[in-house]
């Protein structure tokens, strides 16, 4: 397994960790639940797989490209999750005749968007990291 394949690895462990860890805390916080979210920091740590000893692991044009595909694909996805939720939250708004949105829901869209951009960007590297096997 390669370095970026464990970067990926971990990106989705702790995406699906946050979204877990939020998923049960809400019963007992509510909406300070979010506070769950902050998981996502750990995404940080992924640097020691890239870094051996203070020198650098080396990337080859392949892990660029697998990186390029997948950032774009969770990115892409996000942004369509979130704009089809903010067109759902303004149909709700205006069918139940609300005046504004609760920020707290603006709120839990941002946070669920990183969620998900992060771990659909790390499945999708896994997905293509095991679909072209090794390197040459």
């Amino acid at each position: 397994m390669s370095a970026m394949e464990k970067v990926a690895w971990t990106e989705v462990v702790v995406s699906v960790a946050a979204v877990i860890t939020v998923a049960v805390l809400y019963p007992w916080l509510g909406h300070r639940a979010t506070g769950g979210f902050g998981l996502l920091g750990l995404l940080a740590l992924s640097v020691v797989f890239v870094r051996r000893r203070g020198e650098r692991v080396v990337v080859d044009e392949r892990d660029r490209e697998i990186e390029r595909r997948s950032a774009k694909i969770g990115v892409e996805t996000a942004w369509m999750t979130l704009f089809i939720a903010l067109i759902a939250v303004t149909m709700w708004s205006s069918y139940s005749r609300a005046d504004a949105v609760a920020t707290r829901l603006l709120y839990w869209l941002i946070w669920a968007q990183f969620a998900i951009c992060y771990g659909v960007k790390g499945l999708a590297a896994i997905v293509l990291y095991r679909r072209r096997g090794c390197a040459a």
